[in-house]
Protein backbone atom coordinates (compact mmCIF):
# COMPACT_ATOMS: atom_id res chain seq x y z
CA UNK A 1 0.00 0.00 0.00
CA UNK A 2 2.86 2.08 0.88
CA UNK A 3 4.53 1.30 -2.42
CA UNK A 4 1.65 2.41 -4.68
CA UNK A 5 1.18 5.62 -2.56
CA UNK A 6 4.87 6.52 -3.15
CA UNK A 7 4.14 5.33 -7.10
CA UNK A 8 1.31 7.51 -7.27
CA UNK A 9 2.95 10.82 -5.86
CA UNK A 10 6.25 10.36 -7.72
CA UNK A 11 4.21 10.40 -10.79
CA UNK A 12 1.95 13.28 -9.75
CA UNK A 13 5.62 14.83 -9.06
CA UNK A 14 7.06 13.86 -12.58
CA UNK A 15 7.19 16.93 -15.12
CA UNK A 16 8.48 15.28 -18.27
CA UNK A 17 6.72 15.47 -21.85
CA UNK A 18 8.05 13.14 -24.38
CA UNK A 19 10.76 11.89 -22.22
CA UNK A 20 11.97 15.82 -22.40
CA UNK A 21 12.34 16.71 -18.44
CA UNK A 22 10.55 20.26 -18.31
CA UNK A 23 10.99 20.26 -14.20
CA UNK A 24 13.12 23.16 -14.03
CA UNK A 25 10.22 25.11 -15.89
CA UNK A 26 7.67 24.66 -13.12
CA UNK A 27 10.76 24.52 -10.63
CA UNK A 28 10.66 26.64 -7.42
CA UNK A 29 13.48 28.97 -8.62
CA UNK A 30 11.25 30.30 -11.69
CA UNK A 31 7.99 31.51 -9.06
CA UNK A 32 10.72 33.23 -6.55
CA UNK A 33 12.46 34.51 -9.30
CA UNK A 34 9.12 36.93 -10.42
CA UNK A 35 8.47 37.54 -7.01
CA UNK A 36 11.53 38.42 -6.21
CA UNK A 37 11.37 41.52 -8.45
CA UNK A 38 7.05 41.81 -8.40
CA UNK A 39 8.06 42.61 -4.45
CA UNK A 40 10.04 45.79 -5.11
CA UNK A 41 6.45 47.09 -6.88
CA UNK A 42 4.96 46.99 -3.59
CA UNK A 43 7.46 49.71 -2.24
CA UNK A 44 5.50 52.40 -4.66
CA UNK A 45 2.18 53.57 -4.64
CA UNK A 46 0.34 52.17 -7.82
CA UNK A 47 -0.07 53.52 -10.89
CA UNK A 48 4.05 52.22 -10.99
CA UNK A 49 5.75 54.60 -13.40
CA UNK A 50 7.80 51.98 -14.64
CA UNK A 51 7.81 48.20 -16.22
CA UNK A 52 10.72 45.84 -16.51
CA UNK A 53 12.04 45.40 -19.70
CA UNK A 54 16.03 43.83 -19.88
CA UNK A 55 18.39 42.41 -18.26
CA UNK A 56 21.75 43.35 -18.90
CA UNK A 57 24.49 40.26 -18.43
CA UNK A 58 27.56 42.55 -17.69
CA UNK A 59 28.18 46.04 -16.71
CA UNK A 60 27.85 47.97 -13.27
CA UNK A 61 23.95 47.14 -13.42
CA UNK A 62 24.31 43.24 -14.41
CA UNK A 63 21.80 41.17 -12.78
CA UNK A 64 18.86 43.71 -12.13
CA UNK A 65 16.24 44.67 -14.52
CA UNK A 66 16.21 47.96 -16.27
CA UNK A 67 12.54 49.53 -16.53
CA UNK A 68 11.29 51.54 -18.96
CA UNK A 69 8.58 53.63 -18.93
CA UNK A 70 5.04 52.72 -18.17
CA UNK A 71 3.19 52.76 -21.07
CA UNK A 72 5.99 51.31 -23.18
CA UNK A 73 4.63 48.11 -24.92
CA UNK A 74 5.99 45.20 -22.80
CA UNK A 75 4.48 46.91 -19.98
CA UNK A 76 1.89 44.06 -19.76
CA UNK A 77 4.55 40.96 -19.73
CA UNK A 78 5.90 41.29 -16.11
CA UNK A 79 2.34 41.26 -14.38
CA UNK A 80 1.21 38.37 -17.26
CA UNK A 81 4.20 36.13 -15.48
CA UNK A 82 2.91 37.12 -12.01
CA UNK A 83 -0.51 35.90 -13.30
CA UNK A 84 0.81 33.12 -15.35
CA UNK A 85 2.18 31.93 -11.72
CA UNK A 86 -1.62 32.85 -10.32
CA UNK A 87 -2.86 30.48 -13.17
CA UNK A 88 -0.64 27.50 -12.10
CA UNK A 89 -1.77 28.29 -8.35
CA UNK A 90 -5.41 27.83 -8.92
CA UNK A 91 -6.02 25.56 -11.35
CA UNK A 92 -2.37 23.79 -11.22
CA UNK A 93 -1.27 23.32 -7.85
CA UNK A 94 0.89 20.11 -8.48
CA UNK A 95 2.65 22.77 -10.86
CA UNK A 96 3.83 25.34 -8.23
CA UNK A 97 4.60 23.24 -5.47
CA UNK A 98 6.11 25.35 -2.50
CA UNK A 99 6.36 23.43 0.47
CA UNK A 100 8.15 26.45 2.34
CA UNK A 101 4.45 28.56 2.11
CA UNK A 102 0.36 27.67 2.70
CA UNK A 103 -1.07 27.54 -0.70
CA UNK A 104 -3.38 29.87 0.06
CA UNK A 105 -1.08 32.67 1.32
CA UNK A 106 1.00 32.27 -1.87
CA UNK A 107 -2.75 32.69 -3.90
CA UNK A 108 -3.47 35.62 -2.14
CA UNK A 109 -0.13 36.90 -2.35
CA UNK A 110 0.28 36.85 -6.30
CA UNK A 111 -3.50 37.78 -7.05
CA UNK A 112 -1.80 41.11 -4.44
CA UNK A 113 1.00 41.82 -7.06
CA UNK A 114 -0.95 40.77 -9.67
CA UNK A 115 -3.34 43.85 -8.66
CA UNK A 116 -0.72 46.27 -7.50
CA UNK A 117 1.26 45.94 -11.01
CA UNK A 118 -2.22 46.15 -13.07
CA UNK A 119 -3.32 49.56 -12.09
CA UNK A 120 -1.41 51.32 -14.41
CA UNK A 121 -2.42 49.10 -17.35
CA UNK A 122 -6.59 49.33 -16.25
CA UNK A 123 -5.44 52.97 -16.98
CA UNK A 124 -4.30 53.17 -20.11
CA UNK A 125 -6.88 50.62 -21.50
CA UNK A 126 -8.44 53.26 -23.80
CA UNK A 127 -5.15 54.31 -25.55
CA UNK A 128 -5.82 54.65 -29.63
CA UNK A 129 -1.62 55.53 -29.98
CA UNK A 130 -0.53 52.10 -30.06
CA UNK A 131 -1.70 48.53 -31.48
CA UNK A 132 -0.01 46.51 -28.62
CA UNK A 133 -3.01 46.63 -27.02
CA UNK A 134 -3.35 42.85 -27.05
CA UNK A 135 0.59 42.40 -25.87
CA UNK A 136 -0.60 45.26 -22.79
CA UNK A 137 -3.53 43.94 -21.38
CA UNK A 138 -3.92 40.47 -21.95
CA UNK A 139 -1.38 38.82 -20.21
CA UNK A 140 -2.42 39.91 -16.92
CA UNK A 141 -6.10 41.93 -17.08
CA UNK A 142 -8.05 39.00 -19.42
CA UNK A 143 -6.20 36.28 -16.63
CA UNK A 144 -7.57 38.31 -14.06
CA UNK A 145 -11.33 38.15 -15.52
CA UNK A 146 -10.43 34.50 -16.10
CA UNK A 147 -9.36 33.65 -12.62
CA UNK A 148 -11.24 36.26 -10.43
CA UNK A 149 -14.30 37.39 -12.30
CA UNK A 150 -12.95 40.99 -11.98
CA UNK A 151 -15.33 43.16 -13.92
CA UNK A 152 -12.79 45.83 -13.58
CA UNK A 153 -10.09 43.99 -15.37
CA UNK A 154 -12.65 42.51 -18.00
CA UNK A 155 -13.63 46.37 -19.11
CA UNK A 156 -10.10 47.18 -19.50
CA UNK A 157 -9.82 44.43 -21.93
CA UNK A 158 -13.14 45.43 -23.53
CA UNK A 159 -11.84 49.18 -23.63
CA UNK A 160 -8.58 47.88 -25.84
CA UNK A 161 -9.90 45.77 -27.99
CA UNK A 162 -12.42 49.07 -29.04
CA UNK A 163 -9.27 51.04 -28.81
CA UNK A 164 -7.13 48.93 -30.76
CA UNK A 165 -9.45 48.75 -33.31
CA UNK A 166 -9.93 52.48 -34.03
CA UNK A 167 -6.60 52.05 -35.86
CA UNK A 168 -8.35 50.28 -38.65
CA UNK A 169 -7.77 51.52 -42.07
CA UNK A 170 -10.42 50.40 -44.88
CA UNK A 171 -8.32 50.98 -47.76
CA UNK A 172 -5.23 49.12 -46.63
CA UNK A 173 -7.35 46.71 -44.70
CA UNK A 174 -4.83 46.68 -41.62
CA UNK A 175 -4.70 48.21 -38.28
CA UNK A 176 -1.97 50.85 -38.02
CA UNK A 177 0.76 49.32 -36.16
CA UNK A 178 2.84 52.37 -35.79
CA UNK A 179 2.62 56.19 -35.86
CA UNK A 180 6.16 56.78 -36.50
CA UNK A 181 9.25 55.08 -37.58
CA UNK A 182 12.38 56.92 -36.75
CA UNK A 183 16.19 55.52 -37.09
CA UNK A 184 19.37 56.89 -38.10
CA UNK A 185 18.35 55.24 -41.60
CA UNK A 186 14.72 56.74 -41.99
CA UNK A 187 12.46 58.98 -40.72
CA UNK A 188 8.68 58.31 -41.57
CA UNK A 189 6.51 60.12 -39.75
CA UNK A 190 3.55 61.52 -42.00
CA UNK A 191 0.66 59.58 -41.46
CA UNK A 192 -1.34 61.27 -44.28
CA UNK A 193 1.15 59.81 -46.55
CA UNK A 194 2.21 56.29 -45.01
CA UNK A 195 0.64 53.48 -43.11
CA UNK A 196 2.99 51.29 -41.47
CA UNK A 197 2.48 47.34 -40.34
CA UNK A 198 4.62 44.96 -38.37
CA UNK A 199 4.70 41.55 -38.11
CA UNK A 200 4.28 41.55 -34.44
CA UNK A 201 0.87 42.93 -35.47
CA UNK A 202 -0.87 39.13 -35.74
CA UNK A 203 0.05 39.05 -31.95
CA UNK A 204 -2.54 41.34 -31.19
CA UNK A 205 -5.14 40.05 -33.16
CA UNK A 206 -6.67 37.49 -29.94
CA UNK A 207 -7.86 40.50 -28.35
CA UNK A 208 -9.97 41.38 -31.17
CA UNK A 209 -11.33 37.68 -31.88
CA UNK A 210 -12.04 37.49 -27.98
CA UNK A 211 -13.44 40.50 -27.04
CA UNK A 212 -15.78 40.14 -31.07
CA UNK A 213 -16.77 36.87 -29.59
CA UNK A 214 -17.86 38.00 -26.22
CA UNK A 215 -19.42 41.18 -27.16
CA UNK A 216 -21.38 39.85 -30.14
CA UNK A 217 -19.92 42.15 -32.29
CA UNK A 218 -18.84 41.05 -35.59
CA UNK A 219 -16.70 44.05 -36.56
CA UNK A 220 -14.27 43.36 -34.28
CA UNK A 221 -13.98 39.63 -36.07
CA UNK A 222 -14.29 40.87 -39.42
CA UNK A 223 -10.97 44.23 -38.42
CA UNK A 224 -8.60 40.69 -36.65
CA UNK A 225 -9.67 38.53 -39.95
CA UNK A 226 -9.40 41.35 -42.77
CA UNK A 227 -5.73 42.20 -41.06
CA UNK A 228 -4.96 38.80 -41.24
CA UNK A 229 -5.26 38.38 -44.66
CA UNK A 230 -3.23 41.50 -45.62
CA UNK A 231 -0.05 39.90 -43.73
CA UNK A 232 -0.29 37.13 -44.89
CA UNK A 233 0.05 38.94 -48.71
CA UNK A 234 1.94 41.70 -48.08
CA UNK A 235 4.38 40.75 -45.35
CA UNK A 236 5.40 36.90 -45.92
CA UNK A 237 7.65 36.30 -49.18
CA UNK A 238 6.46 33.29 -51.10
CA UNK A 239 8.75 31.07 -48.69
CA UNK A 240 6.68 31.96 -45.95
CA UNK A 241 9.48 33.90 -44.22
CA UNK A 242 8.32 37.71 -43.35
CA UNK A 243 9.61 40.91 -43.47
CA UNK A 244 9.60 42.86 -40.33
CA UNK A 245 7.58 46.29 -41.47
CA UNK A 246 5.64 47.14 -44.20
CA UNK A 247 4.98 50.61 -45.49
CA UNK A 248 1.66 51.34 -47.54
CA UNK A 249 0.60 54.31 -48.91
CA UNK A 250 -2.90 55.19 -46.72
CA UNK A 251 -4.24 56.70 -49.80
CA UNK A 252 -4.10 53.77 -52.56
CA UNK A 253 -3.96 50.63 -49.85
CA UNK A 254 -0.79 49.57 -51.73
CA UNK A 255 2.72 48.49 -50.10
CA UNK A 256 5.41 50.98 -50.65
CA UNK A 257 8.33 49.86 -48.97
CA UNK A 258 9.52 46.35 -47.21
CA UNK A 259 12.16 46.97 -44.39
CA UNK A 260 13.17 46.16 -41.76
CA UNK A 261 13.05 48.09 -37.83
CA UNK A 262 14.73 45.35 -35.75
CA UNK A 263 15.90 42.94 -38.00
CA UNK A 264 19.69 42.56 -39.88
CA UNK A 265 18.59 43.82 -42.92
CA UNK A 266 15.55 44.48 -45.42
CA UNK A 267 15.67 41.00 -47.17
CA UNK A 268 16.78 39.20 -44.23
CA UNK A 269 14.48 37.07 -41.78
CA UNK A 270 14.42 38.77 -38.29
CA UNK A 271 13.64 35.31 -36.06
CA UNK A 272 11.22 36.94 -33.52
CA UNK A 273 9.49 37.92 -36.14
CA UNK A 274 9.05 34.83 -37.99
CA UNK A 275 7.92 33.39 -34.52
CA UNK A 276 5.50 36.03 -34.40
CA UNK A 277 3.97 35.06 -37.29
CA UNK A 278 3.97 31.28 -35.93
CA UNK A 279 2.00 32.42 -33.00
CA UNK A 280 -0.18 35.19 -34.69
CA UNK A 281 -1.93 32.72 -37.41
CA UNK A 282 -1.69 29.72 -35.48
CA UNK A 283 -4.13 32.07 -32.97
CA UNK A 284 -6.02 33.21 -35.80
CA UNK A 285 -6.85 29.31 -36.62
CA UNK A 286 -7.90 28.36 -33.48
CA UNK A 287 -10.95 31.34 -33.69
CA UNK A 288 -11.63 31.09 -37.68
CA UNK A 289 -11.48 27.09 -38.03
CA UNK A 290 -10.24 28.43 -41.30
CA UNK A 291 -7.93 25.93 -42.72
CA UNK A 292 -5.98 28.55 -44.81
CA UNK A 293 -4.40 30.55 -41.78
CA UNK A 294 -3.38 27.04 -39.79
CA UNK A 295 -1.58 25.96 -43.28
CA UNK A 296 0.08 29.79 -42.94
CA UNK A 297 1.11 29.05 -39.47
CA UNK A 298 2.57 25.80 -40.42
CA UNK A 299 4.66 27.49 -43.46
CA UNK A 300 5.78 30.27 -41.38
CA UNK A 301 6.86 27.20 -38.72
CA UNK A 302 8.67 24.84 -41.61
CA UNK A 303 10.66 28.02 -42.27
CA UNK A 304 11.38 29.00 -38.96
CA UNK A 305 12.88 25.16 -38.29
CA UNK A 306 14.07 25.29 -41.93
CA UNK A 307 16.42 27.64 -41.03
CA UNK A 308 17.32 25.92 -37.66
CA UNK A 309 18.30 22.99 -39.22
CA UNK A 310 20.57 24.71 -40.95
CA UNK A 311 22.74 24.87 -37.96
CA UNK A 312 22.93 21.47 -36.75
CA UNK A 313 26.97 20.78 -36.47
CA UNK A 314 27.42 24.21 -37.17
CA UNK A 315 26.99 25.38 -33.26
CA UNK A 316 26.00 24.06 -30.15
CA UNK A 317 22.08 23.98 -29.02
CA UNK A 318 21.21 24.45 -32.69
CA UNK A 319 17.56 24.96 -31.68
CA UNK A 320 17.84 28.05 -29.83
CA UNK A 321 17.45 30.73 -32.75
CA UNK A 322 20.21 33.31 -33.99
CA UNK A 323 18.89 37.03 -33.35
CA UNK A 324 18.58 37.25 -37.17
CA UNK A 325 18.44 34.01 -39.85
CA UNK A 326 20.58 35.90 -41.91
CA UNK A 327 22.62 37.88 -39.87
CA UNK A 328 26.74 37.80 -40.00
CA UNK A 329 28.11 36.71 -37.01
CA UNK A 330 31.48 37.98 -35.35
CA UNK A 331 32.14 34.22 -33.87
CA UNK A 332 30.70 31.64 -36.27
CA UNK A 333 31.01 28.77 -33.83
CA UNK A 334 29.09 31.68 -31.37
CA UNK A 335 26.05 33.14 -33.08
CA UNK A 336 24.14 36.36 -30.99
CA UNK A 337 20.88 34.36 -29.93
CA UNK A 338 17.37 35.12 -28.93
CA UNK A 339 15.84 33.16 -26.46
CA UNK A 340 12.55 35.25 -26.87
CA UNK A 341 12.24 34.05 -30.53
CA UNK A 342 12.67 30.52 -29.78
CA UNK A 343 10.22 30.19 -27.03
CA UNK A 344 7.47 32.65 -28.88
CA UNK A 345 7.97 29.91 -32.01
CA UNK A 346 7.44 27.02 -29.63
CA UNK A 347 3.92 28.55 -28.07
CA UNK A 348 2.58 28.41 -31.83
CA UNK A 349 4.08 25.03 -32.53
CA UNK A 350 2.29 24.14 -29.51
CA UNK A 351 -1.09 25.70 -30.90
CA UNK A 352 -0.72 24.34 -34.27
CA UNK A 353 0.36 20.43 -32.97
CA UNK A 354 -3.16 20.79 -31.26
CA UNK A 355 -5.18 22.10 -34.10
CA UNK A 356 -3.86 18.97 -36.13
CA UNK A 357 -5.64 16.85 -33.93
CA UNK A 358 -8.90 17.66 -34.25
CA UNK A 359 -8.35 17.73 -38.06
CA UNK A 360 -8.81 14.36 -40.74
CA UNK A 361 -6.00 12.51 -41.90
CA UNK A 362 -6.59 13.68 -45.25
CA UNK A 363 -6.57 17.21 -44.76
CA UNK A 364 -3.42 16.85 -42.11
CA UNK A 365 -1.41 15.29 -45.33
CA UNK A 366 -2.36 18.43 -47.43
CA UNK A 367 -1.34 21.03 -45.01
CA UNK A 368 1.79 19.54 -42.77
CA UNK A 369 4.63 17.91 -43.84
CA UNK A 370 4.47 14.28 -42.54
CA UNK A 371 7.85 13.82 -40.38
CA UNK A 372 7.48 17.14 -38.38
CA UNK A 373 6.02 17.05 -35.69
CA UNK A 374 5.19 20.02 -33.47
CA UNK A 375 5.11 19.08 -30.23
CA UNK A 376 8.41 16.75 -30.38
CA UNK A 377 10.07 20.19 -32.12
CA UNK A 378 8.60 22.61 -29.64
CA UNK A 379 9.47 20.41 -26.55
CA UNK A 380 13.17 20.43 -28.09
CA UNK A 381 13.42 24.51 -28.32
CA UNK A 382 11.85 24.73 -25.02
CA UNK A 383 14.69 21.86 -23.76
CA UNK A 384 17.66 23.28 -25.41
CA UNK A 385 16.63 27.12 -24.23
CA UNK A 386 16.04 25.65 -20.69
CA UNK A 387 19.66 24.12 -20.82
CA UNK A 388 21.81 27.31 -22.56
CA UNK A 389 19.92 29.81 -21.01
CA UNK A 390 18.18 29.04 -17.82
CA UNK A 391 20.10 31.55 -15.03
CA UNK A 392 21.57 29.26 -12.77
CA UNK A 393 21.60 31.52 -9.74
CA UNK A 394 18.44 30.30 -8.57
CA UNK A 395 15.85 31.84 -6.23
CA UNK A 396 13.60 29.84 -3.40
CA UNK A 397 11.48 31.03 -0.58
CA UNK A 398 12.61 31.42 2.80
CA UNK A 399 10.29 28.88 4.90
CA UNK A 400 7.67 30.21 6.88
CA UNK A 401 8.32 29.97 11.08
CA UNK A 402 6.16 26.83 11.76
CA UNK A 403 4.16 28.96 14.10
CA UNK A 404 2.04 30.87 11.15
CA UNK A 405 1.38 27.73 9.44
CA UNK A 406 -2.13 25.76 11.33
CA UNK A 407 -3.80 23.31 8.71
CA UNK A 408 -2.44 24.20 5.99
CA UNK A 409 -2.92 28.08 6.27
CA UNK A 410 -1.24 31.14 7.96
CA UNK A 411 -2.41 31.92 11.68
CA UNK A 412 -0.44 35.08 11.94
CA UNK A 413 -1.40 37.08 9.22
CA UNK A 414 -4.40 35.46 7.45
CA UNK A 415 -2.05 34.28 4.21
CA UNK A 416 -1.34 38.05 3.50
CA UNK A 417 2.05 38.28 4.50
CA UNK A 418 4.46 38.91 1.88
CA UNK A 419 6.56 36.04 1.42
CA UNK A 420 10.02 35.53 2.02
CA UNK A 421 12.61 35.05 -1.04
CA UNK A 422 16.22 33.92 -0.72
CA UNK A 423 16.85 36.52 -4.16
CA UNK A 424 19.20 35.31 -7.08
CA UNK A 425 21.66 38.05 -8.54
CA UNK A 426 19.96 37.80 -12.15
CA UNK A 427 16.62 39.15 -11.88
CA UNK A 428 15.27 37.20 -14.96
CA UNK A 429 14.82 33.95 -15.67
CA UNK A 430 16.21 33.31 -18.85
CA UNK A 431 19.57 35.13 -20.64
CA UNK A 432 20.21 35.08 -23.91
CA UNK A 433 17.66 37.28 -25.37
CA UNK A 434 18.19 40.32 -27.97
CA UNK A 435 15.88 42.71 -28.43
CA UNK A 436 17.03 45.17 -31.09
CA UNK A 437 20.50 44.64 -33.01
CA UNK A 438 19.65 46.55 -36.41
CA UNK A 439 22.98 48.27 -36.93
CA UNK A 440 20.34 51.68 -37.53
CA UNK A 441 18.50 51.70 -34.14
CA UNK A 442 18.77 54.41 -31.86
CA UNK A 443 19.27 52.35 -29.10
CA UNK A 444 20.69 48.34 -29.96
CA UNK A 445 20.01 45.81 -27.10
CA UNK A 446 21.11 42.08 -26.96
CA UNK A 447 22.07 39.73 -25.15
CA UNK A 448 20.50 39.90 -21.72
CA UNK A 449 17.47 39.04 -20.23
CA UNK A 450 14.15 39.97 -21.55
CA UNK A 451 10.78 40.33 -19.64
CA UNK A 452 8.82 38.79 -22.52
CA UNK A 453 10.94 35.85 -23.20
CA UNK A 454 10.02 35.06 -19.49
CA UNK A 455 6.72 34.97 -19.79
CA UNK A 456 6.38 33.37 -23.20
CA UNK A 457 8.60 30.39 -21.31
CA UNK A 458 5.78 30.23 -17.89
CA UNK A 459 2.76 30.40 -20.74
CA UNK A 460 4.79 27.64 -23.01
CA UNK A 461 4.28 26.17 -19.44
CA UNK A 462 0.83 26.49 -18.96
CA UNK A 463 -0.47 25.84 -22.52
CA UNK A 464 1.26 22.28 -21.24
CA UNK A 465 -0.77 22.41 -18.16
CA UNK A 466 -3.89 23.18 -19.66
CA UNK A 467 -3.57 20.39 -22.56
CA UNK A 468 -3.32 17.80 -19.76
CA UNK A 469 0.45 16.85 -20.66
CA UNK A 470 2.31 18.50 -17.69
Amino acid sequence: MGEAMMGEVKAANDKSVRSVDLSELYAENVAAKIVQVAQRGLKQRAPLPTYPHTVPQTGHDAGKYEHREADFWTCGFFPGSIYALLERAVKYPHAIQIPSHPPQQLRDHLLKLGRHWSVAINQMSSRTDTHDMGFIVQPALQKDWELTGNPESLQSVINAAYALASRWDDRVKAIRSWDVAINDRYSITDMETNFLVIIDSMCNLDLLYYIGHMQHDPSLIRIATQHADTIMTEILRPNASSYHLVNFDPLTGKAKARMTNQGHADESTWSRGQAWAILGFAQTYTWTKATKYLHTAIQCAQYFLGRLAECEGRWHHPMVPAWDFDALHEDPREPLRDVSAGVIAANGLLLIHQALQSLSTSTVAQIARPEINFLDVALRIVDQTLDMALDRDFASFERAPSSDMVNGTSSAGGGHGDVRVRESGFDAVLRHATSNKNEHAHQKYWDHGLVYADYYLLEFGNKLLRAGLV
